[in-house]
Order: structure tokens, then sequence, then C-alpha cells
């Protein structure tokens, strides 16, 4: 039988659904089978600039800028229950160009659609003009929106960004081009199909499932008000390089290489149901995976074999079915690039202890076996870099400090996870590692509160109310 293959021509651009304005075309491969799944038309610049230009005009018309944030907040909550209604194609969509688990895609709508509820309804009771009297007078203190917006994504977690950065800076008032990554071409078009049902004016939204030249293009804009771009460190620098000539301002989420921290006190069976699935979720793609565990020295063969028999339990396969617990790596570069730098642990000294190549019976898509390194230094690639795949590199310390030492050696700083027993010493290590957020015997972050990182992390907040602020800027008036 022959195989369907989609194909799509058309982009949303400006709340309308419009022929793209070049001939060239993208070719979505399933990273599960490396099949040609679509077609589809392939966003240019040209798309990018017709997209500025109704986000403008549409932020000037003050259809959407201008409304109350009551009206803006039932506009999204109706957004949120239709993608609640549209979940069955939205995972299907993210699993084909992807690869993540059914289960995975389940959890994370879940999760999605409660943040979403959470957001809008922090957003109606959070207060647009606050008044405040000083010493020399009456000031309202108003919360303005940006105006047109740009927020660059990934293809680890589209629905997550809808709520981390598409849906506040709606809430905001601004006008929002979503340029999604260009592997991410069939959600791009839910969250079109999605926003035109809802009710969104023209012009507030468009959609650009795009390459790096449109995103160079978009921030570099002198009519885009705003950046938020979650991406490598290497995508953020070259952001916020392009902005500054606009003094554009930026949020920036550019991942993590978290720790775990295990105390001497405490016992493992209270630490690998939550440890294991913090390494090997989504295949590790995840920016706030634990891809570094820190142990006390003496307890190294004692953890290192409790994980490997963990790990063992767990079924790499098919995104499609049900028992499969990781999936394939989303793309071939990202592939590859996790190959490279597991050569690199063994090249550096590290010993492979599990995995480490394809797993048995897969022939076919870009499947990794979890992957553990044990006699890691800190100053390895693998202990250093953002690998963002399912490779765990374990460390041993001899007291504390070093284990917090060791926790804080690397330049990012985005979340990582202390397991103490005594809940004073979990608490004291809590507070001393350099990470916007932080959990304590359990995993994290809380995606209802301020989200962001420390050091080449990024900076900015995502989520809540400061979420929405980010797309805000304040203005103050005197009152005589």
């Amino acid at each position: 039988m022959t195989k369907t293959i989609s194909e799509f021509h058309d982009l949303f651009v400006g709340g309308e659904w419009v022929s793209a304005r070049s001939e060239h075309r993208f070719e979505v491969i399933s990273p599960a089978t490396e099949e040609l799944i679509a077609t589809v038309a392939l966003p240019s610049i040209e798309d990018a600039e017709a997209a500025v230009s109704a986000a403008r005009e549409a932020f000037e018309r003050g259809e959407w800028s201008g409304a109350s944030m009551e009206h803006r907040a039932d506009v999204l909550g109706r957004f949120c229950d239709l993608f609640d209604q549209r979940r069955a194609d939205w995972t299907a969509a993210w699993v084909a160009e992807s690869g993540p688990t059914r289960a995975h895609s389940d959890f994370l709508n879940d999760l999605v659609i409660g943040i979403w509820r959470d957001i809008v309804e922090t957003a109606k009771r959070s207060p647009v003009v606050e008044r405040r009297t000083y010493p020399d007078g009456t000031v309202d203190i108003v919360a303005e929106p940006y105006g047109v917006a740009v927020t660059i994504t990934t293809w680890n977690g589209p629905a997550l960004y809808l709520v981390s950065k598409v849906v506040p800076a709606l809430l905001a008032g601004c006008s929002v081009i979503v340029k999604t990554a260009v592997e991410s071409q069939l959600t791009a078009r839910i969250i079109g199909e999605l926003a035109n049902e809802a009710g969104i004016p023209a012009g507030v939204l468009s959609v650009l499932a795009a390459p790096t030249d449109v995103s160079a293009h978009l921030v570099a804009h002198p009519d885009v008000d705003k950046v938020s771009l979650t991406g490598s460190v290497a995508a953020g620098k070259s952001v916020m390089a392009a902005c500054a000539n606009n003094l554009t301002p930026v949020t920036l989420e550019l991942g993590g290489k978290s720790p775990a921290i295990i105390a001497d006190d405490i016992a493992l069976d209270k630490v690998l149901p939550t440890l294991l699935p913090a390494f090997f979720m989504n295949a590790g793609q995840i920016c706030v995976a634990l891809t570094r565990l820190i142990i006390p020295k003496h307890r190294h063969d004692e953890i290192v074999e409790a994980v490997v028999a963990g790990l063992s339990q767990v079924r790499v396969g098919s995104p499609e079915d049900p028992a499969s617990v990781i999936g394939p790596i989303g793309t071939r570069a990202q592939y590859e690039k996790v190959l490279n730098f597991i050569t690199s642990g063994k090249e550096d000294g590290a010993s492979l202890v599990c995995g480490g190549g394809r797993p048995a019976g897969l022939d076919h898509g870009f499947f990794i076996e979890p992957t553990v390194f044990s006699n890691v230094t800190p100053t390895m690639r693998i202990a250093r870099e953002e690998i963002f795949g399912p490779v765990l590199s374990i460390m041993t310390y001899e007291d504390i400090d070093e284990a917090v030492e060791i926790a804080n050696s690397t330049p990012f700083g985005l979340a990582g996870t202390v397991y103490a027993a005594d809940e004073n010493l979990a608490r004291n290590i809590a507070d001393r590692i350099r990470s916007g957020t932080v959990a304590v015997n359990t995993i994290g972050p809380s995606l209802y509160a301020p989200f962001g990182g420390y050091k080449e992390s990024g900076f900015g907040r995502e989520n809540g109310r400061e979420g929405i602020r980010e797309f805000q800027q304040l203005k103050s008036i005197k009152i005589a």
C-alpha cells in the first residue's frame, strides 16, 4: 500500500491562511522511522515581513492591545478549551514530527492545560493599573504591552512554549509572531487553527515554522518590540547581539546542565523513583533534565548499580507503542550530536557503565539507549555541556561543600535537585545552588511558578504573573 504523505502549501500569517511567498518546501521526517511524512511550505523572510506588518497594524489598531485584560483572558481561556478538545490531534502531530512517546505527550498536555488555565485566572487577578501614594503625590503605575513580540521556540515541547511564551504575550496585549522550530511544522499548523477558532483578532497572531534566517530577520527588525527565545547559548548570544542594535528587550531561556545531589543520609528508594524519570524523560531532551548525578564517594558502587538496574527496566522503542518509555531523539542532527558526546566521554576517560549506542532490534530511527558514565570529572565535556539526550554523568564528593562546588561548576544554572533526609540540610544545599529553580526530594521545577535561569541559562522569567510582566512595560502617571 502506498504511504500517504501530507502536503501543506499555506501559512498562518496575520490571522489568516495565505499562500507561502516562496516555492521552498520542507520535508517532515519521522525520527522514529526516518520516513517522509509531510511536505510543507517553508516560511521565508518575505513571509516574516508580512507577519511583522500585520502585527504592527493590529497593535496600533488597538482591538487587542486596547482590550481589557478580562476580555483577553476570556479569549485565551477559549483557546485553552479548544486545545484541550484537540489534544489527540496535537499528540499525533508532535509524536510524528518529534518522536516523544504518547505517554509523555499526554502527561505534558495535562500539565499544559493546568498551567494555561491558571495563568488565565492569574491575569484576571493582576491589576493593569495600580495606584500608589508617595510623599510627592499620587501615581498610577500602568502595565502596558510592549507591542510586537517575537517568540522563538524549539521542537522538544511546543505545547509548553504556548503557555510559557505565547499565551503570556497575548494576555499582556502584544501582537505575537510565533517562530517555532522548522521541525515543528505539524504542531505549528494546529496553533494557527486553534487561534482562528478562539477568536484572536486579525493580525494579532502569526505562526512561522521557519529556519534560522527568518529568526535572524525577525529579531533584528526595527518594528519588533520584544523577543523571547528558548534555545542554545549560541542562539541566545546571536539573538542578543541582533537585538542590541535596536535596544530590543530580550528574555532568554538557554538550557541547562542540571545537577542532582544525593546526600549521605537518604535511602535510594526515596531517590530513584523521581531521579530516573527526570534523567530520561523525553529521551533526555528537556532543558531541566537531571544529567549530573553527584553522590557520596563511599556510596559510588551502590548507587551506580542501582541506577543501572533501574534503567535496565526502561523500554526504548516506537513512540506509538504504549510500552515505550523512551522514544527517539527528535532530529538527525541532534542524534549525531548525542553520539558525538558519548564518544567524547569515552575519549576523556569516563567509564561507560551502560548504554552508549543503538538499542537492539531498532535498526531505523534516531534511538539511543539510556547511557551512564561514572568516574566523570567536572572538567569533562559531558559534565559541562548540555547534551540534550539520555546521557547521565556520575561524579563523587567527599563532603557537602565539594558537592555544591561541583553542582555550581558549569556555566549553566537552570535547575537542580537535592535529595536528603534531613530537611535543614536539604534546604541549606538548595540555597547554595546557583540556579533559577531547585527541587528538594522531588523533581521540578513547578511550571506554575516563575521559571528561568542564572548564568548562561539565560535571564528573565516565564510563567505566572512574572511571565506576563515580561511582555509589559511600566508607565508612571503622576496625578495632581
